[in-house]
């Protein structure tokens, strides 16, 4: 780990232009496997930035794949820069090393709709969070899983983890439109988990319709680390 770490100092000196970047102010936060990032937090008195980073993972992973979802969490959060709710700075640190605004606040995975229950206007706001984002031609595809949903300490809505998002710019509109349902069946399907407001009826009704289709939906979690499961596995057996 101390080369791991010295590695992201040195990577935060050069693009900081700082040499008082000190690894005692570098936190791990997540050890990903195999084709997910390792997640740091660096924090002193001027810079508080979250840290991806696929150094770790095997080479074919690393300058391929690893490079791929760096690219495109970079790219997303250039193009919807200036969005309240989305990490404001971004830095790309190496071909597969990204750094970008810390988001101080909670999950909603943290909290459930009796102990801790998330107020209704958190999710009104979250709607019109995730209309502006579409209307830049983004969609998000994991905004289901409710650890990328965070409650800031200033109780709005802030979106992360952009590895799964891809344009919708070019899409036939019924693709675009089915993607970007999923995206709000992610606002209503944590509404429904956290909330102590009862979803809408007619938002309950569109998540049904939803959860419906979803069981045909082919984009399930990163379909990049899907391959890289099934090519594994493919190996696995193929060397039995």
């Amino acid at each position: 780990m101390s080369r791991l770490n010295n590695y992201i100092i040195n990577l935060l000196k050069k693009k900081l232009n700082s040499k008082d970047i000190s690894i005692e102010n570098l936190k791990i936060l997540n050890k990903g496997k195999f084709a997910n990032a390792f997640v740091y937090r660096y924090k002193d008195s001027n810079f508080d930035y979250t840290i991806k980073d696929f150094y770790h993972c095997p080479f074919i992973v690393r300058v391929v794949f690893g490079r791929i979802m760096a690219k495109i969490e970079y790219n997303t959060l250039k193009k919807l820069n200036g969005i309240k709710g989305i990490a404001p700075e971004v830095h790309m640190l190496s071909p597969f090393t990204i750094a970008f605004s810390f988001v101080k606040g909670k999950p909603l995975k943290a909290y459930d709709d009796e102990t801790y229950p998330v107020p209704v206007e958190f999710f009104h706001k979250m709607e019109k969070l995730v209309a502006e984002m579409h209307s830049r031609d983004i969609v998000h595809l994991d905004l289901r899983n409710l650890g990328n949903i965070i409650r800031g300490e200033d109780g709005n809505p802030y979106l992360i983890d952009f590895q799964s998002s891809i344009t919708s710019k070019n899409l036939p509109q019924k693709v675009r439109k089915v993607l970007e349902n999923s995206d709000i069946s992610g606002i209503y399907k944590s509404w429904k988990s956290v909330c102590s407001t009862p979803l809408p009826e007619d938002k309950q009704q569109f998540l049904d319709d939803f959860n419906t289709i979803r069981k045909f939906w082919v984009l399930r979690g990163y379909p990049i680390s899907r391959a890289i499961k099934k090519w594994k596995k493919k190996r696995k057996e193929n060397t039995k």
